[in-house]
């Protein structure tokens, strides 16, 4: 049970301390996993530690050396479960730490608003303030001076109650997770499907936030290790939740555009404006165009969604892009590189991973076709570095990473933008928002997913799967 006292003056350095030894134990788990099935399993069904099995190559055949594959197997698989297991605990234990410090912080913060008043607070919750002086009972101004305090006093005394519920609700729910923990749900000689059930415990421990900005903060928040096991745990449900993104960028349209939507209605020039333009997309003067004329084809759509666009044509059509994405990783890489090392070095030596992002920079496509489709845009680079030892105990880094892409699909007063020979003005293009005719709208891009070795200089990186 959580109580004021309690909430208070609590440490949660030891929640800290057991969460990094339960991932250390989840780590070494799955280290203890790999080799079990490289020296162990592969040799005694024909291969090698690095080679499959072969046919007609088991070098030991018979019922007990199917027995003993078979036992070796269910005490491997019973391992691999062991580590989601564990890395569960440890995100449990995480998850306590984050709810527990953000709680008490908000009851200090509160406790010291009362005291400010010149109230004292008791560790049981019971905030008083002080009786008038005897010369001061009978003064109009004094008493209604109290009378504010205490009221003020009360919103501060809320703020401890909801510290308080916050904290308590975050026991029970910590305390729920680790009660799920059942090791005979993930026991693969009981249940065959044990380790799905066991990554199953771990997808509820972790309480990955549904919220995108939530979601970046939990990510940015996690201790690097228990960060890399939840990482090579389910490294595809993560990346789909966007973790390779910026955690510390967050993209704003640096113009206002036309400004605000539908504000009159329009007119028969707006009307032909817009036949002019539907009909540059459909064949006309966007012909040979094709980026340029989807993007305005959604521009008169309306609706004013973001549209998503994969990055990779960009990279591939606009040499000038391509080079502007290659500096900006070569000018970061050795940084991230150092940072994962120290981690590694800190961690005591179990794998680690860290959210890296570039600094943000901004051009124009040189490209016609993407010129005309975005023009200027700011892009980075972002994902996430991993330190693990490899065979010498020395750590092996990788990279993980996207190349990001914003614009914001506008038109700005002032400006033309030529198309085969004709010239369209911003003004023109305005006119569409500010009637309800078109809409402007954010442009979001990525890659797919790339990693590269960065102890491998040599190495350009390739698109993961």
């Amino acid at each position: 049970m959580v109580t004021f006292a309690l909430l208070r003056h609590a440490s949660f350095a030891s929640l800290d301390q057991a969460g990094g030894t339960w991932t250390g134990v989840s780590g070494h788990m799955e280290h203890l996993t790999g080799q079990m099935r490289s020296g162990v399993l592969r040799p005694l069904s024909g291969g090698g530690p690095y080679t499959a099995p072969a046919a007609g190559s088991r070098p030991w055949t018979g019922a007990a050396a199917d027995e003993a594959v078979r036992e070796i197997g269910l005490l491997t698989d019973e391992l691999h479960a062991f580590h989601y297991e564990a890395l569960a605990v440890a995100a449990a234990l995480h998850r306590a730490r984050k709810a527990f410090t953000e709680a008490q912080q908000k009851l200090l913060r509160a406790i010291g608003d009362a005291e400010a008043l010149g109230a004292t607070v008791s560790d049981d919750g019971t905030a008083t303030l002080p009786d008038l002086p005897p010369e001061e009972r009978n003064d109009p101004e004094a008493i209604a001076y109290q009378k504010r305090k205490w009221d003020e006093l009360q919103h501060h005394v809320r703020d401890m109650t909801a510290a308080l519920t916050a904290a308590t609700e975050a026991d029970n729910a910590v305390a729920a997770a680790l009660r799920a923990l059942n090791p005979e749900d993930v026991d693969p000689a009981a249940h065959p499907d044990g380790a799905a059930n066991a990554l199953s415990d771990l997808e509820g421990a972790m309480a990955m936030p549904t919220d995108p900005k939530a979601r970046k903060e939990w990510w940015a928040a996690l201790d690097p290790a228990l960060r890399a096991g939840l990482l090579a745990a389910d490294a595809d449900k993560l990346i789909k939740a966007g973790i390779l993104g910026p955690t510390d960028y967050e993209w704003s349209s640096p113009d206002k555009g036309a400004g605000p939507w539908g504000v009159r209605e329009p007119g028969i020039a707006d009307q032909m404006m817009r036949v002019k333009v539907a009909a540059m997309v459909g064949g006309g003067a966007l012909a040979g165009y094709p980026a340029a004329a989807r993007n305005m084809a959604h521009y008169l759509d309306g609706d004013g969604k973001p549209l998503n666009l994969a990055v990779e044509p960009m990279l591939r059509e606009d040499a000038d892009f391509q080079a502007s994405a290659a500096a900006q990783l070569a000018a970061n890489k050795d940084k991230w590189r150092q940072a994962a090392v120290e981690a590694f070095e800190k961690s005591g030596g179990v794998p680690v991973s860290i959210p890296v992002e570039s600094p943000v920079g901004s051009r124009k496509f040189e490209n016609l076709n993407w010129y005309r489709a975005i023009g200027g845009h700011q892009y980075l680079t972002s994902g996430v570095v991993t330190a693990i030892p490899g065979p010498d105990g020395k750590p092996q880094v990788s990279l993980q990473y996207q190349v990001n892409v914003w614009d914001r699909y506008n038109w700005d007063e002032g400006k033309s933008t030529p198309i085969a020979g004709t010239s369209v003005t911003d003004h023109d293009m305005a006119t569409l928002h500010q009637t309800g005719l078109a809409q402007e709208f954010d442009i979001v891009g990525t890659t797919k997913p790339i990693t590269i070795q960065l102890d491998d200089p040599t190495n350009p990186g390739r698109p993961t799967q």
